[in-house]
């Protein structure tokens, strides 16, 4: 791994702590002020960190929204089915997956049972 790639990104989970100075992230990174000052820069620059009137730096606006978008392109479906197929492996009836929108409850997957006796059900 790129060392610079690395030191900049531990930027980011020290700074989700909260706001620090310079010197505050030169000396958790363990490098000079310098080369924390070269990666704040950097990472300012692409929005994923900002500096403050204080001088202090926090994370950017541009880091939640990559981290909202990639949540809004979560295929939901795709992540849990091998885990319904497992549910319905152990206990053989049928697995729904379904969210809860506007006091209705909606399936979006389901994995049979392999019993003659089934709850009949719609995805949609």
């Amino acid at each position: 791994m790129s060392q610079t790639v690395d030191r900049a990104l531990s930027i980011l989970p020290l700074l989700a702590q909260g706001p620090a100075d310079l010197g505050q992230v030169a000396e958790r990174l363990g490098v000079h002020k310098s080369t924390a000052l070269r990666l704040l820069r950097t990472l300012h620059e692409h929005g994923l960190v900002y500096r403050q009137e204080d001088q202090r730096y926090r994370l950017g606006a541009r880091l939640f929204a990559l981290a909202q978008e990639a949540v809004e392109n979560l295929d939901v479906r795709e992540i849990a089915h091998p885990h319904l197929v497992a549910l319905n492996d152990r206990c053989g009836h049928t697995v729904h997956l379904a969210v809860y929108e506007e006091q209705e409850v909606l399936y979006i997957d389901k994995v049979e049972s392999r019993y003659p006796v089934r709850m009949y059900s719609r995805i949609g």
